[in-house]
């Protein structure tokens, strides 16, 4: 799926006669995993921080509630003021605590940067896949190829663990939303008019 539009542009890489159909498999396939593992790792990103705003907010509510609820004690019922402003407080002081020991920020911006590294070496494999169907012999492909896959290995080992959620949401991202593709109208747009399609 994710390289069908590319497929349907082209020349078809598996009707070449000198192009050995494993070749070309194996690097759909090694294609199709980083694209997911990307979109999976922006997902995770987009969660950490997403969840990162909610929590500031919580803070933000509680802590002016606890001190108006010191103000009530100054200026009104004393006792009872203290009492709420005194289990607020407490309850601030542990989303402080636990938040900061969860570190989203830092979680999010691992995610950021691993989805970054993967988001090149994505565009380096389609890149090879257009150099093969131009012709790119296959000793150089596999060259370059075993190459990817040692950095690749490097990535994958440094970085931080997804789950079904980023998962499911990066399958939907691709699949459905199509996130990686471009209409030739939308490449029009956003193209010089002489690298447009729609003015040949």
């Amino acid at each position: 799926m994710i390289l069908e539009e590319f497929m349907e542009t082209h020349s078809p890489l598996t009707q070449q006669p000198n192009l050995k159909l494993s070749l070309v498999d194996q690097l759909r396939e090694m294609y199709g995993r980083v694209a997911y593992t990307q979109k999976a790792h922006e997902k995770m990103a987009d969660d950490f921080v997403s969840n990162y705003k909610k929590i500031k907010l919580v803070e933000i509510v509680i802590s002016a509630l606890a001190s108006g609820s010191f103000l009530i004690s100054i200026f009104g019922d004393s006792y009872a003021g203290t009492v709420i402003g005194s289990l607020l407080s407490t309850v601030l002081l542990g989303f402080i605590l636990y938040f900061k020991e969860a570190s989203l920020g830092e979680l999010a911006q691992k995610h950021s940067e691993t989805a970054s590294k993967l988001w090149g070496y994505r565009e380096r494999l389609l890149g090879l896949l257009v150099d093969l169907n131009d012709g790119m012999s296959h000793d150089q492909v596999r060259e370059y190829r075993d190459e990817l896959n040692a950095e690749l290995e490097l990535v994958y080992r440094s970085a931080p663990r997804t789950n079904v959620k980023a998962y499911k949401a990066a399958q939907n991202a691709l699949k459905n939303a199509e996130e990686l593709y471009f209409s030739d109208d939308e490449l029009d747009n956003l193209l010089p008019k002489v690298l447009r399609r729609g003015s040949e």
